[in-house]
Parts: structure tokens; C-alpha cells; sequence
């Protein structure tokens, strides 16, 4: 039985060096196509000494196999002598071919040749090797045999030494492999480790198994194990020196573990079927074999995933983490990078057009029907150690990716097999190579992410587009805007839509048109700024919110919106009773009002008998915009989809985009909208809003207000209970408030009293309100004159429209503290606190490249009084500013040359103080920023001239002329 056990044992020994003599075989060829056919450019000379090593670890294999084999017994022990001596030559030449290899490695990494010294160390060793091998009984005395594989060898005197030599041999070559592993390239240091790896296998298992064993105990038994285990080591030095691209050893480790493991299985599989029951029955092992056909991936897969969990610790490895990035691409490009520079450990990658970069030809010409990905390591290796005509072409492209800053260029292929982009990435953080398994997932995730890549381009190339044209609308449209101005001017000289009573009807009429013309101007004005968002992908901005008064708000869009006549705004009724506070953008607030009164107002000629209410409710948990119209209700089966981009229903020019960016507007004030109707009934929109408490109101408003309003002394005029609720509110911010319910009182306190602002109650009689008029008549002097007067309204005003000749702002009276706050910080901020004609004589600067914007505004500021100074570029303002020093500057934010930003910062850095308003087409998330940072306010292009005016009210101080050359020369001195 012992007997049957040694022949299988030492057929298997056979077989398994046979099969690492095979594989080692065929690498050697493989190797040597390779070097000679693709690897021209390299030195061929240093790769000799590697393949003679190859051949002589063949040759050791097999002399060890004839030990383990039959042909040990078949022939005399005199052969096995011989074979031994043979095996004892291989091995030993093997060492000494490493050892030249080593050398070479180093010589070449340091332009030189082999060193003397180890010339000689070669020469000597390999003289006596072959001379201690050939003389009798110097290595091998004599080889007992028992078995196959089963032999005990007689050393000889120089045995010993020979080990001793070959020993040393490995030594030194692991001592060249370690200084190799010194060099500042990481392509380099990464070929030493796996060239080391191999060596420490081999020198491991030699050490233990043909040197400590053997000379210790004697056994022999495991001396075919180093030769079997050479071909780690012949195979890793080799894969390191004809490749300069590598798999992780983890990934390897975890392929080589995945693969035996699921053949493990099936071996485990046949063996107990076979010895229980179908022993060799050939249809067994067909259908096993086919078994294996059909859930060989499968099986394969589930080991993969537990293995994998064993190795990197979670689910997916590095090849299927870059693969599973498509479905990041297929949300945008944007967010597929974001990720891959994660999972690459990378700081910057980017995908970048290869035809809109000229410095990309040297690209363009290598990626010419060739398809492999460029890693700058590699190309530095080519260009030290390689010898040959394209290294120019070589040098130019690192040079091209150092200019990039990129460590791998990747070609991204168009459907017509043409390359349309390359994806550029920086170096790993670590400084560390790109493996195989990434490039190849790269190479991988990208052949199904180009079509996402090349859609995403064509729709940002169609929104480019878009948002120019939408750029360019508003240049005409301020041409427009500046005529309108003009005419208004000219022929009215108003700047309300109160016409003075004695014009004609058909001036009047004319004035009407003008008036809505000049909405229509600015309600496309407001839709250019939405659609520019959307065109950019912007996602609503939260910093642009701010809190408003609902009434006020509705009542704003309702007045600006353009009807079709006075007809279909009568049939237009809006309760604003219920107000209440809510954060909402204007501009954006305003479009979900003017779309939802656009819908119903396109049914009124249909429907003559149809009205549009709106009214407030204020909730416990939410506040609501209640929206209604009488019309032709919308049918069921419509509802649940109106608010869908692209479905429209009822309308032939709808485009089905309203409503649904209707809530999406409502979504980002924290509210929602909700529909409810009934076919041929009515329809109602029910707009809901977040409560706004004391968390909402920013912590420093009361404190602000103080700062402002300390001291002021107040008129207020109006109803008892109104007088005596507003004079406790405003005695809160350190007010001096005197009330009168009636003009002869007031009056009399007026003549005597300074009077910062005076506020009147809108629910007095007419009566009251002509006498309270003569404020403004100059009766009481030119101080009295100039007094800011603000209208008081409540929700039992019949009438909450205030003639704007006679009152610079307005609020409701509101017994919530923080609501009455808010209120009255936007009567500061829009300057309606500050005497009138303050402005008059004021300096302001206005910078814009658009010569139409600067007429524009400089039409709004000329009819206040304002002297308008103009520049047309940044350098330009920069002079005007050091020679003129306005009181306020109004600075376009793209410019050419210098934009507004540039020159803000240079103006703060000499340490200017002047206040600064930027102008802009655009409010994103980056512009809000900046502008946070320099700037001291913003307006939206094109400018209306009442924000304007508020702005310049807030932002230009209070002072006499004598003050202000004071303050200039300070400036002057100090600030410039």
C-alpha cells in the first residue's frame, strides 16, 4: 500500500514540475516575442541575462523531476550522480545569470556599465562552480535510491562552499534588487517589489528546503518543492520587467483566491459524488462537465463577493467600484467625476473636448486609431531607459500632461470610433502608480458613459446658446427701457401712474400704454433672469431670500402684471386681509403669482362671467395664498399631472413647464402648492408657506434697528387704537412717538417739533388726508417739507393703494412684534426713513461697458438730483474714483478686460471705503458670493428705477454739502 502511495505522490511531484517547466517554457517564449516584436525601444541587451536565467530554472526543474520520477530507479545510481552534479550546474548558473540581470538593472539606472568587481565576482564564481561540478566527489560523493522520490544524497567536501557561493549570490542579487527599489521613480520602485517578492520566495524556500534540511536532518524528500516554486520568481521578475503597468497584489491575491476557490468546489463536488456513488462513469462526468459550462460565471460570482469581503473589507473592489460610476454619469458628468476622483484618490480629474484645445495635438496625433491610455510614470520610463525614434513624440506628450497636470490620459471614443474627449487626471495623493484593474475599469466605464458625456455637452452647448441669446435680449430690451424712460420724462415728468388731471384723455390713455409697456419691459426683464438659472442648471438660491409681507407682495405683482385691459383686471379680486410674514425670493414669488394669474386670465374671453380671487389664511403650522378662479376647471384625469414638466392641457401654446416650475419655486420656500378642481367649475391653487418664527428672524434685527432708529422723533396721525398700538411698537427701538387723531393738532406739533418721519393712518377721513397733504406744499418751510411720511394701513382699509407723490413707504399695522420689525427694517433699508432731497447733489458712479445701461440709469438719478459720473471700463473707474470720490458706486459685474469684481478688490485694497452696489444679468450661488465678500449690495439688471432709488437711499448718508467735503478730503487722505 506504502508502495502505491509513493508512486501516486511522486507521478504528482512529476507532473507538477513538469507543469511549472511547461509554464515557464512558454513565458520564455512569450517573453522574447514580446521584447523582440513590441519592445523595440528598450535595451535588449539587459534582458539576455534574464532570459539565460529562465532557461537554466527549465533546466534545474526538470533535473529535479528525473528525482521524483520512475527513470530514478530505471537508471543506474551513477546517473542520478550525474543528474545531481547537472541540477547542482543549473541551479548555480541560474544564480549567477540573476546576479548579472541585477547588475545590469543597476548599471542602466545609473548609465553605467558592470562594475569590476562584480565582473570578477562573476568570473570566479562561475569558474569554480564548473570546476567543483566537474571534478569527481568534490559536490556529490553518491546518491542512494529507495524509491522514486525517495533518495539520499552523499555531499562532498565542496558542497558546503558551492551553497555557500550561491547563498551569497542571492544575497547580493536581493542587495541590487533593493537598491534598484531606491529610485525616485514610483513605476520603478513598484518593478523592484515584485522582483523582490519572487527573490524571497525562491531564497526562502532554498535556504530551508536545499540547506538546512538536507545538512540537517538529511531528508531530501522535499527538494522538488524551490524548483517548483521558481516559477513565482522567474514569472514575477519577468512580468516586472516586460510590462510597466500592474495589477494590485491584493487584486491579484483576490482573482488567483476567487478562481481555486470556485474550482475547489467543483473538484470537492465530483470527488464525492464519485466516491459515493457514480465512481468514473463517463455520463457523470460529462454532465458534471457541462454543469460546470452553465454555473462556472455564476458560482464564480458568489465566490468573488465573499472573497472580496475577506480582502477589501466591503462589498465591491476597485475594477467594479469605477464601473458602478456610470450610474453617478448618467445624473451628470459633474457628479461621475466627483466620484471617480474619490475612488481614484486623485485631487483633479477632469473631461475635456479634445477639439477645443489646440495644445491637445500631440494627443490627437498618438490617440489616432489607437485607443490605449497614456500614464506619465510610464512615459518618464520610456523616455530614461528606452532607445528610439518616437521618443520626441514621447517628450512632447508628458510635456502636454505636465502642462495639464495630469498623471493618465484616457481617450473617450465618439460613436464613430473618432476620439471626442479625454478624461484628465491628476496624480493619486499618495504618489501612487494607477493599477491595471483601474485603467481597465476606466477604459470600461467610459465605453458606456460617452453617450451621457456627449448628450450632456450638446444640451450645455444648447444652453450656451440659449443663455447668449437671452444675454443679448437684454440689451434691446434696455434701449427700450431707456426710450420709455425718456418719453416719460419729457412728456409727463412724473414718476407714478398719477397724470396730472389736466391732460386730455388721449395723453392719459397714451401715459397708460406707456405705463404697461414699461411692466411688459420689465416682467420680461425678470423671466430672462429665471430662464438664465435655468439654463445654467442653477439650483434656487436660499441667500436670496428674504422676509416680505404676503398682501404687500401680491399686491406688488398684481399692480406690474400686464392685462390685457381694465376689464380683465377688474374681474381680478385680492383679499389681502390675514397678512402675514413668509421667506421668499420677489423675483421668483412674483412668477408663481403672475403664472397662476396668466391661466386663469387666458380663459376670461372664453368665459365672460369668470373671476380670479385671491385671499390669505393663516394657519397653526402653515400660512396660505389661496388662489381661485371661476373658469373651466380643469377635468380629473388632468390633475394629478399638471404640475409635470411638459404636460400641458387645454392651451394650444402651453409648453407645459409653468406649474411645474411653479413647485418647484414653492418647494424651495419650504412650502408646496396644491390644486383642487372641478370640471366646469372652478379651480383653486392653495399655496402653502412655512411659519415664520422667532428662529427666522436674524438675531441682530432688533438690534440693528435700534442702532438705527434710536432717538428718532415720530409723528403718527390716525384712528386712536391704531396711534396707541404703533406708538408701543415704536417706543420699542427707543422712539420718541407723539399721536394725533386729527391735522390741527399734528400741525401745531409739526411747526414747533423736529419731526424725523411722520406716518399716517389710511383709515382717517379724506377729509384729514387733504389737510395732512400740506406737508408737501411748503407751507410749513422747506424742513417740514422734506419730512418722510409713511401710510399706515389695517385691514379694514378700504382703500391700501397711497399716492407715491406723498408717501415714500407703507406698512399694516401688526400686533406681532417681530411681523412689525420686519416691516419697519424694510421701510430703513429701502431709505423711506430719510428726508426727502437728500440725494440731490450726491456723486454717484456708474461703470458699465453698455454705454444704453449707463443712459438708463443715468435718466433715473438726473431726476433726482444726483450728479452721474460715468466709466466704461474698470481702468477707467479705477481714475475716476482716485480723482472725482463719489459718494457711491453702481459697478456692472462683467466687463472686459476688468470686471467689477477686479476692480472692487483693488479699490478695497487701497482701503476704500465707498459703497459699492454691483450690477448683474445673474445671482448664483459663486456671484452672491463674491459680492458677500467686496460688495456692499446688488441689483438685477435691467435696473427699475424705484429699487434703484431705495438702494441709494439706504447707502448714501445723511449729511450737509459742508460735511461731505469734510468727509471727501478725509477720504482722500486716508482711503485712496
Amino acid at each position: 500500500m506504502s508502495d502505491i502511495f509513493y508512486l501516486f505522490l511522486s507521478m504528482s511531484r512529476v507532473a507538477l514540475l513538469f507543469f511549472a517547466a511547461s509554464i515557464v517554457l512558454v513565458w520564455i517564449g512569450y517573453f522574447g516575442f514580446t521584447l523582440f516584436t513590441s519592445r523595440s525601444g528598450v535595451k535588449q541587451s539587459v534582458y539576455y541575462p534574464y532570459l539565460a536565467y529562465s532557461i537554466f530554472i527549465v533546466l534545474w526543474i526538470l533535473s529535479n523531476a528525473y528525482f521524483q520520477s520512475a527513470l530514478l530507479t530505471f537508471f543506474s545510481e551513477n546517473t542520478a550522480v550525474k543528474m545531481a552534479l547537472f541540477a547542482n550546474f543549473t541551479s548555480f548558473a541560474a544564480f549567477i545569470c540573476a546576479y548579472i540581470f541585477s547588475c545590469s538593472l543597476i548599471s542602466i539606472r545609473f548609465n553605467n556599465k558592470l562594475l569590476s568587481h562584480q565582473k570578477l565576482i562573476c568570473i570566479l564564481v562561475s569558474l569554480y562552480s564548473l570546476i567543483v561540478n566537474l571534478l569527481p566527489n568534490q559536490t556529490v560523493i553518491d546518491v542512494k535510491i529507495i524509491a522514486a522520490g525517495d533518495f539520499a544524497i552523499t555531499f562532498g567536501p565542496q558542497a558546503s562552499v558551492l551553497f555557500f557561493c550561491g547563498g551569497g549570490l542571492l544575497i547580493l542579487t536581493f542587495r541590487n534588487f533593493l537598491i534598484y527599489n531606491r529610485s525616485n521613480s514610483v513605476l520603478i520602485q513598484k518593478k523592484s517589489q515584485y522582483m523582490i517578492m519572487g527573490m524571497v520566495i525562491f531564497m526562502i524556500t532554498t535556504l530551508i528546503v536545499h540547506s538546512f534540511v538536507p545538512f540537517a536532518i538529511g531528508d531530501f524528500s522535499l527538494a522538488w518543492l524551490p524548483p517548483t516554486l521558481a516559477i513565482f520568481e522567474t514569472l514575477l521578475i519577468g512580468y516586472a520587467l516586460l510590462f510597466n503597468r500592474f495589477y494590485s497584489l491584493r487584486y491579484i491575491i483576490f482573482q488567483c483566491v476567487s478562481i481555486l476557490s470556485n474550482l475547489f468546489l467543483y473538484l470537492l463536488t465530483y470527488s464525492f459524488f464519485s466516491t459515493l456513488f457514480f465512481g468514473n462513469d463517463p455520463l457523470f462526468i460529462i454532465l458534471l462537465i457541462a454543469l460546470v459550462g452553465f454555473s462556472w460565471q455564476l458560482s464564480l460570482a458568489q465566490i468573488k463577493r465573499g472573497v472580496n469581503r475577506l480582502f477589501y473589507g466591503k462589498d465591491g473592489n476597485p475594477s467594479e467600484n469605477i464601473q458602478n460610476v456610470i450610474f453617478h454619469f448618467q445624473h451628470s458628468t459633474e457628479h461621475g467625476i466627483i466620484r471617480l476622483n474619490e475612488l481614484l484618490n486623485t485631487k483633479r480629474g477632469q473631461i475635456l473636448n479634445i477639439n477645443s484645445y489646440s495644445e491637445f495635438a500631440a494627443f490627437k496625433k498618438y490617440f489616432a486609431g489607437n485607443y490605449s491610455v497614456l500614464v506619465k510614470d510610464e512615459l518618464e520610463f520610456q523616455i530614461q531607459y528606452e532607445t528610439h525614434t518616437g521618443l520626441s513624440n514621447i517628450r512632447q506628450l508628458k510635456q502636454d500632461m505636465d502642462a495639464n497636470n495630469s498623471a493618465l490620459v484616457l481617450p473617450i471614443v465618439g460613436l464613430n470610433s473618432d476620439i471626442t474627449h479625454l478624461f484628465m487626471v491628476s496624480k493619486k495623493d499618495h504618489n501612487s502608480l494607477f493599477s491595471s484593474e483601474e485603467i481597465e475599469a476606466l477604459q470600461v466605464l467610459f465605453e458606456q458613459a460617452n453617450q451621457y458625456i456627449r448628450s450632456e455637452e450638446q444640451v450645455r452647448k444648447s444652453q450656451v446658446l440659449a443663455g447668449s441669446i437671452a444675454h443679448e435680449i437684454r440689451n434691446p430690451l434696455s434701449k427700450i427701457q431707456y426710450h420709455f424712460e425718456r418719453i416719460d420724462t419729457d412728456l409727463f415728468n412724473v414718476s407714478n401712474n398719477s397724470v396730472h388731471p389736466f391732460l386730455n384723455e388721449q395723453m392719459k390713455d397714451f401715459y397708460k400704454e406707456l405705463t404697461e409697456s414699461k411692466k411688459a419691459v420689465q416682467l420680461g426683464s425678470r423671466f430672462i433672469d429665471i430662464i438664465i438659472d435655468e439654463i445654467k442648471g442653477n439650483s434656487i438660491n436660499p441667500q436670496t431670500f428674504s422676509a416680505h409681507s404676503a398682501s404687500r407682495l401680491i399686491e406688488q405683482a398684481l399692480n406690474e402684471y400686464g392685462f390685457a385691459g381694465d376689464s380683465h383686471q377688474a374681474r381680478v379680486i385680492a383679499n389681502t386681509q390675514n397678512d402675514f410674514q413668509f421667506l421668499v425670493n420677489e423675483t421668483l414669488f412674483s412668477f408663481v403669482i403672475f403664472n397662476l394669474v396668466k391661466n386663469a386670465v387666458y380663459y376670461f374671453s372664453q368665459h365672460p362671467l369668470s373671476t380670479l380671487s385671491i385671499h390669505l389664511e393663516c394657519g397653526e403650522l402653515e400660512n396660505y395664498i389661496i388662489v381661485t378662479d371661476t373658469g373651466p376647471g380643469i377635468a380629473d384625469n388632468a390633475i394629478p399631472h399638471i404640475f409635470d414638466e411638459f404636460y400641458t392641457s387645454g392651451k394650444s401654446n402651453g409648453t407645459g413647464l409653468g406649474l411645474a416650475y411653479c413647485r418647484r419655486v414653492m418647494n424651495a420656500f419650504g412650502g408646496n402648492i396644491h390644486c383642487q378642481s372641478k370640471y366646469g367649475s372652478y379651480t383653486r391653487f392653495r399655496l402653502t408657506f412655512p411659519i415664520i418664527n422667532e428662529e427666522h428672524i436674524p438675531d441682530n434685527l432688533f438690534k440693528e434697528l435700534k442702532e438705527a432708529l434710536t432717538g428718532k422723533q415720530v409723528l403718527v396721525m390716525g384712528q386712536k387704537e391704531n396711534t396707541t398700538l404703533i406708538s408701543s411698537l415704536l417706543s420699542g427701538f427707543n422712539i420718541l412717538v407723539s399721536t394725533f387723531d386729527n391735522w390741527e393738532s399734528a400741525a401745531k406739533h409739526i411747526v414747533n417739533n423736529k419731526v424725523d418721519f411722520a406716518i399716517y393712518d389710511l383709515s382717517l377721513s379724506p377729509t384729514q388726508f387733504e389737510a395732512f397733504k400740506n406737508i408737501r406744499s411748503g407751507d410749513f418751510g422747506s424742513n417740514v417739507q422734506k419730512i418722510p411720511l409713511i401710510a399706515l394701513s389695517c385691514e379694514n382699509t378700504k382703500n391700501t393703494h397711497f399716492d407715491t407723490n406723498i408717501f415714500q413707504g407703507d406698512f399694516k399695522i401688526s400686533d406681532s412684534p417681530m411681523l412689525f420689525a420686519q416691516s419697519l427694517k424694510l421701510l430703513v433699508d429701502t431709505g423711506s426713513l430719510k428726508p426727502l432731497g437728500h440725494l440731490i447733489g450726491k456723486r454717484v458712479l456708474v461703470v458699465d461697458d453698455m454705454q444704453v445701461n449707463r443712459m438708463l440709469v443715468q435718466s433715473y438719478l438726473t431726476k433726482e438730483g444726483i450728479i452721474v459720473l460715468q466709466a466704461n471700463s474698470g481702468n477707467d473707474a479705477l481714475c475716476i474714483v482716485e480723482q472725482e470720490l463719489p459718494d457711491l458706486i453702481l459697478m456692472d459685474i462683467h466687463m472686459p478686460e476688468m470686471d467689477g469684481l477686479e476692480v472692487t478688490q483693488i479699490l478695497r485694497q487701497k482701503g476704500c471705503n465707498i459703497p459699492i452696489i454691483a450690477l448683474s444679468g445673474e445671482y448664483c450661488n459663486k456671484v452672491t458670493k463674491d459680492i458677500n465678500q467686496y460688495m456692499n449690495d446688488h441689483l438685477m439688471k435691467p435696473i427699475i428705477r424705484q429699487q434703484l432709488i431705495q438702494k441709494l437711499q439706504y447707502w448714501i448718508p445723511e449729511s450737509e454739502a459742508k460735511e461731505m467735503i469734510v468727509k471727501r478730503d478725509d477720504c482722500i487722505n486716508h482711503s485712496i
